[in-house]
């Protein structure tokens, strides 16, 4: 039976509400308790592409002033690890990321002028990994965007209130 273990406990879900305003070793220890037996990938790099993911919600959260909660949802299922980041933050227009979220991951040049340029505009403080780190992880990876009414319109900065990444990598046959 598949599960994941969280503060030495097993489960076959586990849900985080995590404060917009929670500082990062608070975060970083919650989810260093999270341990996946049979892990379908290396459990450091799916703790390090989920902190990647939060750490995006949390600075959307700040920036916005947003105070309601980031909700994280890690689900052992039948066929696969399943993950799913939901904020408040306000969503995010794809296009100004250096790359094309539909395109191959395993393609993307990290250390192209794109990137530099993207680096450069944000003062160094965004370096746009979080995403790609996650979708070279995760074999499904959907980044959706929704409104007031839960529906999910395409971006549009005036209606989307926040975004959904739900991931999902098969487990090995161990």
């Amino acid at each position: 039976m598949r599960h994941i273990v969280f503060q030495g406990r097993k489960y076959k879900r586990v849900v985080m509400n995590i404060r917009g305003n929670a500082l990062f070793h608070e975060i970083l220890k919650k989810v260093n308790d999270i341990a996946v037996p049979h892990c379908p990938c290396e459990e450091e790099h799916m703790r390090y592409a989920l902190l990647e993911l939060i750490n995006n919600s949390l600075r959307a959260h700040r920036e916005q002033k947003v105070v309601d909660n980031i909700h994280v949802e890690i689900r052992a299922d039948v066929e696969e690890l399943i993950i799913i980041v939901t904020d408040k933050g306000g969503g995010f227009d794809t296009k100004i990321l250096p790359y094309d979220l539909q395109e191959n991951a395993s393609g993307i040049d990290t250390n192209s002028s794109r990137f530099q340029e993207y680096r450069e505009s944000h003062g160094y403080t965004r370096f746009g990994m979080g995403l790609i780190v996650a979708r070279k992880l995760f074999h499904r990876f959907h980044v959706t965007f929704y409104d007031e009414q839960g529906d999910v319109p395409d971006y549009h900065p005036e209606r989307v209130v926040g975004t959904r990444i739900e991931m999902g990598i098969r487990w090995n046959n161990a």
